[in-house]
């Protein structure tokens, strides 16, 4: 069961329904946006505590993630980062953790990532949404 999520650009439509998901499982969110008005709206809205919510702007929620976790990390990163800031992510993701990337600009572009974390049983995955719903049409209805 996941303890701790990170949701990158949580306040947009697939944020939203990450936290909701999330929420109904009882884990412990934190999650990056982008702008001050989504910062009010993550805390008044959905009730995140500001110490929980950072910048997708720039790598600084590496250190927030860190620091808010106790240096632990996250168990999970919904991510949608792409160049330096997936790197940035992948250093969120705690031990036996998971990363969940539903970007593609980093894959389509033929991306690299560091393969130092997988020695501390990281999990790297993607999911591509409109692949599964062609290619799998009774999966994605579910």
């Amino acid at each position: 069961m996941w303890q701790t999520v990170l949701i990158h650009s949580g306040c947009g439509g697939v944020g939203l329904a990450a936290f909701q998901l999330c929420k109904m499982m009882g884990a412990e969110v934190y999650m990056t946006v982008g702008t001050q008005e989504k910062i009010g709206y993550a805390v008044n809205k959905l009730g995140i505590a500001r110490d929980r919510i950072f910048s997708s702007r720039d790598d600084s929620f590496v250190q927030g993630v860190m620091q808010a976790t106790g240096g632990r990390g996250v168990d999970v990163v919904l991510n949608s980062l792409s160049g330096s800031l997936l790197h940035a992510s992948w250093r969120c993701v705690a031990e036996f953790g998971k990363m969940i990337e539903i970007g593609k600009a980093d894959i389509v572009g033929n991306g690299y990532l560091e393969m130092a974390p997988f020695l501390l049983n990281r999990s790297y995955c993607c999911v591509d949404m409109s692949a599964l719903a062609l290619k799998r049409p009774l999966v994605a209805r579910r």
